[in-house]
């Protein structure tokens, strides 16, 4: 899974490379080694945008957690509504993947 910093969408080239899962997880492993280009397929939103940044969205191994690994230290995250939409959507799939009880999920 991935997303930009500051996008409302991804541009076509970018999306089609994130579509393949092999490509997003090469990119996360590169952040992980430091070995990433910086690359903002949506533009850069101010000095502190470091760019595009895959990451994982799973479970703690041995305890009822969700986890997001970024694979490096990261102070801020944006994205635009559909990318919003499409990572609450993996934290639900994987909280009901480790709840023990069911969840409920209001939206106000």
């Amino acid at each position: 899974m991935s997303f930009q910093h500051h996008s409302e969408g991804m541009s076509p080239e970018f999306r089609k490379l994130f579509e393949d899962q092999q490509a997003s997880r090469q990119r996360f492993q590169e952040q992980v080694d430091g070995r990433a280009r910086r690359s903002f397929s949506e533009g850069r939103i101010g000095p502190t945008d470091d760019g595009d940044l895959a990451f994982s969205v799973g479970t703690h191994p041995d305890k009822p957690l969700v986890c997001i690994d970024f694979g490096k230290p990261v102070e801020w995250v944006a994205m635009g509504p559909q990318q919003a939409i499409e990572l609450a959507q993996s934290l639900i799939k994987q909280a009901r993947s480790v709840s023990t009880e069911p969840l409920r999920i209001v939206l106000h």
